[in-house]
């Protein structure tokens, strides 16, 4: 079972989205996705393609905390995409795969324009949705 990167103590369970196994904190909502489950996920070559060039290191991490990478240990490296606002996750400088904090996926396929036609962006909408309405009841 892998540690979260943000809450560190805290093991992380595994969810099944689209027969793909990822990684997610229930005290933080991160989710965890393994190299290649990204692109298996987006489930659309052209955007699977897209991914490649969206994302660039970020030189100026001030304000941004260094997570170690739930498999290694390494500090992972902050990339941000180009869109306003630029949406900035962690990936392990090893390659074993990207953190993404609470909703930052949903972010994501929402920049791919990733619609309702996509089964992960609709279960992710649902599984923040749920989360956000807890969060709200004070659950």
């Amino acid at each position: 079972m892998l540690r979260c990167p943000v809450c560190v103590k805290k093991d992380m369970v595994v969810l099944e989205l689209d027969r793909v196994e990822v990684d997610h904190c229930l005290a933080c909502g991160g989710l965890w996705l393994d190299a290649g489950e990204l692109e298996l996920l987006v489930d659309a070559p052209d955007k699977a393609t897209a991914l490649a060039t969206l994302f660039s290191d970020l030189s100026d991490t001030a304000g941004e905390t260094a997570r170690p990478c739930p498999i290694c240990g390494a500090k992972m490296v902050k990339q941000a995409t180009v869109s306003e606002p630029p949406l900035v996750i962690d990936r392990c400088p090893a390659g074993h795969g990207a953190w993404f904090d609470d909703g930052e996926l949903q972010t994501l396929f929402s920049c791919l324009k990733c619609g309702a036609e996509n089964r992960v962006f609709s279960l992710l909408q649902d599984m923040f949705a749920a989360r956000i309405q807890t969060s709200i009841k004070g659950g």
